[in-house]
């Protein structure tokens, strides 16, 4: 068994790097490209929430269970930690607990929330000032559950939760409240995707897969990166997706920069966009490149060579499997290829969720990947990136952000194939 991939008339033939595949990696092949069931047939944006509307309404009730879930999640923190009550105040945690709910205090914010869930083994709570409250409960949280803890606006919060802490031994993952703080610890909890999240991240990654390409095909030469984002952030602010970053850089730009930001520079040859997009709280990554002619034969080896890192990242991204060792197989494919230190030179991935990076994959990462876990491989070369949005499962890989109407390289791992994209050319 071999690695391969062909772009145009280049051919690269990676070999073994292991020998034979082992026994268990011949009985997950099989499956490693299957996916879940029950993929969308259409898109769906946020609807507004109707605080009238009856209880018994489908999407209703299965945001419901969705809450009840988390709910169930922060109870067996409780109990295996040893405290009485959470308080979750950070913007990402209070999206995730309510499912979806958009309580950030402005489009940008990542820190704290506009409000705090106030969450015990019998009940949960709104803690909020009369401003917020009645949007609250009528756009975000009605029918979920929740009970309000309101206080006037000119009233500062520590004060209602002093109330509700009194004689209870309750941990947080927000500094400034007086209380045990555990960050890590809570925010484990919503790596793991939900089936209602696990559906909307698949709807998020195909839009943003639209609106990605979408801009990529109809901008003209001359044009800036700044004008290119400002298109890509209409696109998905149209279909209710919060522009958290754009990366637009021309050629060059993208040669010098491995992150670069967008700027007043006209793009007359090439162009590579990373989007990071927002809705229901949950985040979706993608990065594409496009060329207005032939693309030189560099920058297609250079893509050829980050396409079959992404690749083997994505193959060996499963149940069980530690980040230390994916990253060996990473550091593996740079070095066959001449290119040892190019993974030293931007970072290669993270788990995304409902931050771009709930953490950071690095080299000597002992953490082991779990099924339903989102995570964006970033591997580049010179000025070519290859990223998508993969969600790890027991049945193999899921790709949701898979490019549409766009070229794909052939990239093989093992024996089976595992696309890649490739530069579109106008």
């Amino acid at each position: 068994m071999s690695t391969e991939i062909r772009v145009g008339d280049v051919y690269f033939n990676l070999g073994d790097d292991d020998g034979n595949p082992s026994s268990g990696e011949i009985a997950t092949e099989r499956r490693v490209l299957e996916t879940a069931e029950d993929h969308p047939h259409t898109e769906t944006l946020p609807v507004l929430a109707d605080p009238a509307a009856d209880r018994l309404d489908p999407d209703l009730m299965q945001r419901r269970a969705d809450v009840d879930e988390k709910h169930r999640r922060v109870v067996e923190f409780l109990e295996r930690n040893g405290y009485d009550a959470a308080i979750l105040g950070r913007a990402e945690s209070v999206s995730w607990f309510t499912a979806g709910g958009e309580l950030r205090q402005n489009l940008g914010s990542s820190e704290r929330a506009s409000a705090l869930v106030f969450v015990t083994r019998q009940s949960r709570a709104i803690l909020t000032d009369n401003v917020q409250s009645p949007r609250i409960f009528e756009e975000e949280v009605a029918g979920l559950g929740f009970h309000l803890k309101e206080r006037p606006w000119h009233e500062p919060v520590e004060a209602n939760v002093a109330a509700l802490s009194r004689s209870k031994k309750v941990v947080t993952d927000t500094h400034g409240l007086g209380l045990a703080v555990d960050q890590d610890g809570l925010g484990e909890l919503r790596l793991a995707l939900t089936r209602l999240e696990r559906q909307r991240l698949r709807e998020l990654g195909r839009t943003m897969t639209l609106c990605v390409e979408a801009t990529c095909r109809n901008f003209h030469p001359g044009e800036t990166e700044a004008d290119l984002a400002g298109h890509l952030a209409h696109r998905m602010l149209r279909e209710g997706v919060t522009p958290v970053d754009l990366c637009v850089a021309n050629d060059d730009r993208a040669r010098r920069y491995r992150q670069p930001t967008f700027k007043s520079v006209p793009i007359e040859r090439m162009a590579t966009i990373t989007a990071v997009g927002r809705r229901h709280g949950q985040c979706a990554a993608v990065t594409r490149i496009v060329s207005f002619g032939p693309v030189p034969k560099a920058v297609q080896e250079a893509l050829a060579v980050a396409a079959m890192v992404d690749a083997t990242a994505i193959y060996f991204s499963r149940p069980g499997q530690s980040v230390a060792e994916v990253f060996r197989r990473v550091r593996r494919i740079y070095e066959k290829f001449g290119h040892p230190h190019e993974w030293t030179l931007a970072t290669q991935g993270a788990i995304i969720g409902y931050r771009p990076v709930e953490r950071p994959l690095l080299p000597e990462t002992s953490f082991p990947l779990r099924s339903h876990v989102p995570v964006r491989w970033t591997p580049s070369v010179g000025p070519a990136r290859s990223e998508d949005t993969i969600v790890v499962d027991e049945r193999g890989f899921e790709v949701v952000t898979e490019a549409q109407r766009w070229p794909k390289l052939e990239v093989m791992v093992k024996g089976f194939p595992l696309p890649r994209p490739g530069i579109l050319e106008r």
